[in-house]
């Protein structure tokens, strides 16, 4: 592989014949670290890794045509490289020459820390917790070796412990036999294994252990409520929107309780009329549209076109966490944690247009009259039978009864009722209603 520059900053790269092993050349960068390997070498890394070669491919294959975040060239042959995700690493790949451009720690991370280097990060281990002496200031004492102040003797204060700031790290060298035990005499912390205070004598039998710090991630401690912001003196506000909003309120009161007041009244029956009408449909083309897997039968002027279905969780790295946890002796642990996460990615599938030939409504038969006609259901003559296109049948039957009323002052009123109670209402009685107050119309509940 010829040196060029790197694709992400600029900055020449390297060739080095064992850069990912021996006999595993490739180009790296160095200034941001990122490593670059050519078709041939990426297959063999994957195959180090314990990947098969097919899932590879399916992997590209899935990724084909993905551009990466920011378009970056290949330094091999300066076509545009493509992402792909294999194991929940996104990599980037030229789909032309096989070169994979690898980030720091990516290769490592792949391979489970066969081949590569880890990314940069706090050290992990065990380290001493560090406190200051209360009697004469002397600052960043360890937390385990330093049970006594070296300047002028106090003994620790177990409250005073504190992780250290990165790069203050200093190993522990002891190993751990439990939580320190403060004495009850003299608050000294002692070791778990101690009988006796080794600042004033006094047996330890019974005592408790000291307090330990809240695990800290990321240099937070997990159980700090973050600090709530100080309040601005609150700015003088007009008093209009306040009442404006009061009136429209009581507006929107007034009018939902004048919708519902009602007040007795009289109303004559003056008026029956009914209505009824059967749907007819018929058999032929209809214009519908589908997923093209669950496309009916039979169905015909096809045309596809894309379109997003569905959404899938891909896999698109770690999100990783630094947590220091208090052992209780004076030391910590640091560790990291990792999670996966992941990205959504659209689903597209065909989806179609067509045309398939069904039963649908294509016009009604209606029939009406007053109390003077009985009701009778509309004839259907002339209908088309069979089960070809063309074909008519019988479909949805409706119906209604409407009774008309007038008011005592000549108002005019009418109300849809069920055939029964529209026989019942003879022209000319005079009913005991109730009429709203609002607009005057009748309450069609109302009529007995």
């Amino acid at each position: 592989m010829a040196s060029t520059s790197c694709p992400n900053c600029g900055a020449p790269l390297t060739s080095n014949p064992s850069l990912f092993g021996k006999g595993l050349a490739g180009l790296e960068c160095g200034s941001c670290k990122t490593t670059f390997s050519d078709g041939a070498v990426t297959q063999q890394l994957f195959q180090l890794a314990g990947i098969p070669l097919g899932d590879l491919k399916d992997a590209v294959v899935r990724g084909a045509g993905k551009p990466t975040a920011t378009p970056r060239s290949c330094p091999t042959c300066s076509k545009t490289l493509t992402r792909f995700t294999i194991k929940g690493i996104e990599l980037d790949l030229c789909a032309e020459c096989g070169t994979t451009a690898f980030d720091p720690g990516e290769l490592w991370r792949l391979t489970a820390g066969k081949l590569g280097t880890a990314p940069a990060g706090p050290k992990q281990g065990v380290f001493e917790m560090l406190w200051d002496c209360a009697s004469c200031d002397t600052k960043n004492l360890l937390g385990k070796t330093n049970r006594f102040c070296p300047v002028c003797g106090a003994p620790q204060d177990p409250k005073r412990r504190r992780f250290p700031e990165p790069g203050q790290e200093v190993a522990a060298n002891t190993e751990f036999d439990g939580a320190d035990k403060a004495c009850a005499h003299c608050a000294t912390p002692n070791g778990a294994k101690a009988v006796h205070c080794r600042h004033c004598g006094a047996p330890m039998d019974g005592t408790a252990q000291v307090k330990r710090l809240a695990d800290q991630v990321n240099g937070q401690s997990v159980d700090a409520a973050p600090a709530a912001p100080v309040a601005a003196p609150p700015a003088k506000k007009p008093w209009w929107p306040y009442a404006l909003g009061a009136v429209a309120l009581l507006c929107c009161g007034f009018g939902g309780v004048a919708m519902l007041w009602t007040k007795p009244s009289k109303a004559t029956v003056s008026g029956h009329t009914w209505e009824r009408s059967i749907d007819i449909e018929k058999y032929g083309p209809v214009s519908d549209s589908e997923w093209c897997d669950s496309m009916p039968s039979g169905a015909y002027d096809v045309s596809r076109s894309k379109k997003q279905r569905s959404t899938n969780k891909i896999p698109d790295g770690e999100t990783c966490s630094t947590r220091n946890v208090d052992r209780g002796d004076g030391t910590f642990e640091r560790k990291q944690e990792c999670k996966p996460k992941y990205r959504d990615e659209p689903v597209y599938a065909d989806h179609c247009s067509f045309k398939v030939d069904k039963w649908a409504k294509s016009r009604s038969v209606t029939s009406n009259g007053t109390l003077r006609e009985p009701p009778t259901w509309p004839s259907l003559s002339g209908l088309r039978g069979g089960s070809s296109v063309g074909s008519e049948r019988e479909g949805a039957h409706h119906e209604s009864y409407t009774v008309a009323f007038k008011g005592p002052k000549g108002e005019s009123w009418s109300c849809d009722v069920n055939e029964g109670k529209w026989a019942g209402l003879r022209e000319g009685t005079t009913l005991d209603v109730k009429v709203r107050v609002m607009g005057g119309g009748l309450d069609c509940g109302s009529v007995p």
